[in-house]
C-alpha cells in the first residue's frame, strides 16, 4: 500500500516589479507517492525563483542545444517574470548505502505563462548532463523541474538518485 502525500504551498507572484502591485496566486499542490516501506523520504524548502532562473543560463542552454535560439532580451524578459516569485524545492532521500542518495524536484510558478510542455521545454531544456532544472511538467499555475542523476558513471555503488527517480518521477503531478 502506498501513501499519497500532498505538499501544498502558496506562491506569491509580483506583477509589475513591486510588492504593492503583486498578487497572490491560488494554492498549488505537488502530489507524489512514496513507497510504503519507508525507504524514500522527502523534505521541502521555499526557494527564491529569481535565484534559479538566469537569462544568461537560458541563452547558453539554447545555444548549446542547437535548437531554437531567441535574442538575449527574450531570455531577460523570462528572468524578469520570476522576480519576487517563490517556489518549493523537494529533496527525496533514499535510505541505505547509495552513491548520490538524493533527487531534487523544484516547483516554480508559471510566471511566463507557458501553455504547453513543449513551449516550456523550448525555453528551459538542457542538453548537458548533470543539470539541476530539467523541465518535466507545465501546468496552468506551476512548472515542474527535476535535477539530473548524473551521467550514469558510478564508482562501484548503486546510484540512489536513479533509484529514487525511477520510483517517484512517474507519480509526480502538479495542479
Amino acid at each position: 500500500m502506498t501513501k499519497n502525500i500532498v505538499a501544498l504551498f502558496t506562491v506569491l507572484m509580483f506583477v509589475g516589479g513591486g510588492c504593492a502591485k503583486g498578487t497572490e496566486s491560488p494554492a498549488t499542490a505537488l502530489k507524489y507517492t512514496l513507497p510504503s516501506d519507508g525507504s524514500i523520504s522527502v523534505t521541502s524548502k521555499t526557494v527564491d525563483a529569481s535565484t534559479l532562473v538566469s537569462a544568461d543560463a537560458l541563452l547558453a542552454q539554447a545555444q548549446e542545444c542547437g535548437g531554437f535560439v531567441r535574442d538575449a532580451q527574450y531570455y531577460l524578459d523570462i528572468e524578469h517574470t520570476f522576480t519576487g516569485a517563490t517556489g518549493t524545492q523537494y529533496t527525496f532521500s533514499i535510505a541505505g548505502e547509495y552513491e548520490m542518495p538524493t533527487w531534487t524536484v523544484t516547483v516554480l510558478p508559471n510566471t511566463p505563462v507557458y501553455s504547453s510542455l513543449e513551449s516550456f521545454k523550448t525555453d528551459f531544456d538542457i542538453c548537458a548532463v548533470g543539470g539541476a532544472l530539467y523541465p518535466k511538467q507545465a501546468g496552468a499555475q506551476t512548472l515542474l523541474f527535476a535535477n539530473s542523476c548524473g551521467s550514469g558513471y558510478s564508482a562501484g555503488g548503486e546510484n540512489g538518485c536513479d533509484r529514487i527517480r525511477t520510483t517517484i518521477e512517474q507519480t509526480l503531478v502538479i495542479e
